[in-house]
């Protein structure tokens, strides 16, 4: 689980965010992609991403 900061944001890693999404796309029949939100340094990406979900017909 994600560490959690007195004002009530979380810090995943990437790859641990991805996980989450990956698994509740899974669980409620979706399909998930991921976007980088702000700028992107060349070493560490962009400063956040943000999932899509679409429901799977």
């Amino acid at each position: 689980m994600p560490e959690s900061h007195r004002d009530h944001r979380c810090e995943w890693t990437r790859a641990e965010f991805e996980a989450w999404a990956e698994e509740i796309s899974k669980m409620y029949s979706y399909s998930v992609h991921f976007l980088p939100i702000g700028p992107e340094d060349e070493k560490v990406g962009t400063p956040s991403q943000m999932a899509i979900f679409e429901e799977v017909t």
